[in-house]
């Protein structure tokens, strides 16, 4: 369908909304866009250009660090511990907000880039085999807490800041919600444009004022929060100031490659029915993965010398059974938890939507014809639905299921139960919780009965 303006200032309105796939449509063109090497070698460029800054600068920024560290002070370190917002699943908060008010994609997306990261993280941890503050010798540093893995680049610093993806996908949502508006407001005005031109522009310019002043409320909170959450280790004296830099700049390389030029869209429903259409590309992904956190911790897992273990024993006790490995490796065990969310996607795609890519892409992804399918847009369900879930990941998965494992499961066998608790995890929450929340009313079964 296409429409004829007779303006030139409104058919210029009406092509501004359009994305880029309707315009090629409408023009019979079909536009390909190319992954520049150019920028891909920008970013390797940009990131050894740090890690040489990070080395060149590192006793500088020990110093700043040691300015920073807070003294021997028990209630200051308990205040600190309570304000660690890990501890709170604050990972899971922003993987159900994306899960009920952004969409399934979105949510794999972040899933998938965390544990990348992740996995990024650990091998750059285990090549540099950075101590923490109080492993140096001769310390006098006094740690909040006990961590018995190197900290170069920081883990919490690196995980935080994809935190800032929830920005880029309520902006993409938001673009999207005002190219609709506008264009529903330019059809239902299209009998009548000569002679209010002015007031169509007018409400497509508050609409876009009072977008762009949300999203700026939530880009200045997510940073806020972000730089909270990188400071609390600092403040518990267990990471340097350089680790926190390095590991938010290492974060924030993948985000740009990821979203800026692989072009990885969580509103498009073709790139995600790609995925759901070929498990292979996922199954090979992970499998690889599998293979790299096995072989790297085979290879490159410097043992802590003896006089880090005596300065570590000055402030924590050292488990009898402590391995480098199996620390590592109960990180990486969030890969299976990526996996089983996928298998949960396949499954309902399969069995639920009968391998019907159009109502499931529509359901599960932002399109032009999600209203037609998916009509839960009431504020009070989707609250319910975020409480709900959250509460069933922190008292059931966390407090209970996860507690048991780590009190009676030690070592390489903790890995495993971990690994298998959170492949169920997964599958849990991305297919049984959603046929059951259908069940009780809080999601519909409109979809079910559209030819």
């Amino acid at each position: 369908m296409s429409l004829k303006v007779k303006t030139d200032e409104l058919n210029f309105e009406f092509s501004f909304f359009e994305s880029e796939d309707s315009l090629a449509k409408y023009s019979g063109k079909k536009k390909q866009k190319k992954i520049k090497p150019e920028k891909i070698f920008a970013i390797g460029l940009f990131l050894f250009i740090i890690i040489f800054l990070e080395y060149f600068f590192r006793s500088k920024a020990k110093y700043i660090s040691l300015l920073i560290f807070g003294s021997n002070d028990y209630k200051r370190c308990l205040l600190l511990n309570k304000l660690d917002l890990y501890k709170y699943d604050i990972r899971y908060a922003f993987i159900f907000i994306m899960y009920t008010y952004i969409n399934m994609y979105a949510v794999f997306c972040y899933m998938t880039l965390d544990i990348v990261i992740t996995i990024i993280n650990d091998i750059i941890r285990l090549t540099y085999f950075e101590p923490r503050p109080f492993w140096d010798e001769n310390s006098k540093v006094f740690p909040c807490v006990c961590e018995y893995t190197p900290s170069g680049p920081s883990p919490t610093s690196t995980n935080s800041f994809l935190f800032f993806t929830l920005f880029l996908f309520v902006h993409n949502e938001v673009k999207l919600y005002n190219k609709l508006n506008n264009k529903n407001n330019f059809i239902e005005g299209k009998n009548y444009l000569d002679e209010n031109e002015s007031n169509i522009s007018d409400i497509r310019i508050q609409n876009e004022t009072k977008s762009n002043v949300a999203l700026i409320i939530l880009a200045i909170f997510l940073i806020a929060l972000i730089l909270f959450i990188d400071t609390i280790p600092l403040l518990q004296n267990i990471e340097y100031l350089h680790q926190s830099v390095f590991g938010i700049t290492i974060s924030f390389s993948f985000y740009y490659l990821v979203f800026y030029i692989f072009q990885v869209k969580h509103f498009s429903p073709k790139q995600f029915a790609k995925i759901i259409k070929q498990p292979w590309i996922i199954l090979t992904f992970s499998l690889i993965l599998i293979i790299l956190i096995f072989f790297i911790l085979n290879n490159m897992v410097y043992a802590i010398t003896a006089s880090q273990i005596e300065q570590i024993e000055k402030f924590c006790e050292i488990p009898n059974d402590f391995n480098i490995s199996t620390e590592i490796l109960k990180n990486c065990s969030l890969l299976f938890e990526t996996i089983g969310a996928y298998f949960g996607i396949l499954i309902e795609y399969k069995f639920t939507f009968k391998s019907n890519g159009k109502k499931f892409s529509a359901y599960n992804v932002q399109s032009k014809e999600k209203e037609k399918y998916n009509d839960d847009c009431n504020p009070i369900k989707k609250l319910i639905i975020f409480l709900l879930l959250f509460f069933i990941e922190y008292i059931f998965f966390k407090t209970i299921i996860e507690f048991w494992i780590k009190h009676y499961y030690q070592g390489t066998n903790q890995f495993i139960a971990l690994s298998g608790e959170l492949f169920l995890k997964g599958i849990f929450f991305f297919f049984i919780m959603k046929r059951l929340m259908s069940k009780i009313g809080l999601l519909n079964n409109k979809i079910f009965l559209i030819d």
